[in-house]
């Protein structure tokens, strides 16, 4: 299921502070606001929402990570761990995961609670396709596909060029 949208509502409601597991480098420091990863990004970004202890999430995390060695030049990747707040593990299992995986683009979790409703996300995992400007492009719930991934994320950047 996808559903587009022209914005993401009035743009607070969005923000997250993320405490990065892996891509501190990529992304510019162990802690740091979304929206403010959003100002000083010129490419756009995929976000995935994600849980340690999610059968689809895990199944996903393998295209995430071939996707990201491929388009990750030209789209930031940004994976959040959200699993405490949906009953689907600790943090702890979060970062056994991306460690079991070998997952190396950026991905981390946050501290702010209200994430999961302030960003409406109903499945898991759920990811977003936000333009350069951090508006949703696309989102699509549940895990998806290699080939799905490749067309979404081609998609987003032909969108992004015009």
């Amino acid at each position: 299921m996808a559903a587009c949208s022209s914005d993401r509502g009035s743009g607070d409601e969005g923000d997250f502070v993320l405490n990065m597991y892996r891509g501190a480098d990529e992304v510019g420091g162990e802690s740091i606001g979304f929206d403010d990863l959003i100002a000083r990004e010129d490419r756009p970004i995929l976000l995935n929402f994600w849980a340690g202890n999610c059968p689809p999430c895990r199944a996903e995390m393998p295209a995430l990570q071939a996707a990201w060695e491929q388009y990750g030049d030209q789209v930031l990747f940004i994976g959040v761990d959200i699993g405490p707040y949906v009953g689907l593990g600790s943090y702890g299992q979060g970062k056994d995961l991306i460690e079991e995986l070998g997952i190396t683009y950026p991905t981390g979790s946050t501290g702010n609670r209200t994430i999961v409703t302030d960003w409406r996300v109903s499945s898991m995992p759920t990811t977003f396709f936000l333009n350069s400007n951090g508006r949703v492009h696309d989102t699509v719930l549940g895990a998806l596909s290699a080939s799905r991934l490749s067309q979404k994320i081609l998609a987003l950047i032909a969108a992004n060029a015009s």
